[in-house]
């Protein structure tokens, strides 16, 4: 029974002692975030039709067909002259291109700041002047509650 007491005694010392959070200034943080975005574009160019033509007249010799005359030849904006080869009856004709690269990239960037300030804020419920003396009048009130209920166990006891 004197065990329960006291521990009844001690749970009442500290439900009374317990107090609500501190009052702490509130710290603002203004921050800033920044973004970078960078976009890679893919570009096909288009390259127009060319050509090159040849015009020949050709003679038949002895059997054999010989070349007598180029009459019109044209090269075209990328083709050269084409070139004719006979050779056993058998005509060869060769056109050559300069070498194109059809296919490029590039990046596009871009780059913002965003600045996020807070305010403070509102104070909706705050206490007077009086209303913070009632709270701490009443911790006086029950420290001495406590002090004067522990004289008299102490007492009655004895």
């Amino acid at each position: 029974m004197k065990k329960l007491k006291l521990i009844f005694c001690c749970l009442f010392v500290l439900l009374t002692m317990v107090s609500c959070g501190s009052s702490k200034p509130i710290v603002l943080q203004n921050e800033t975030t920044k973004t970078r975005i960078e976009t890679v574009h893919d570009t096909v160019f288009k390259i127009e039709k060319d050509s090159s033509s040849i015009a020949a007249l050709l003679e038949c010799q002895n059997g054999k067909v010989i070349l007598k005359k180029i009459v019109q030849s044209e090269s075209g904006s990328k083709l050269k002259i084409p070139k004719i080869r006979l050779a056993d009856n058998l005509l060869r004709v060769d056109c050559e291109a300069e070498a194109q690269k059809l296919f490029a990239q590039y990046k596009n960037t871009f780059e913002s700041e965003n600045k996020i300030t807070q305010s403070p804020p509102i104070e909706v419920n705050k206490l007077t002047f009086l209303q913070v003396l009632q709270i701490y009048m009443f911790w006086v009130y029950s420290l001495i509650a406590v002090i004067i209920a522990g004289w008299v166990f102490i007492k009655s006891k004895l």
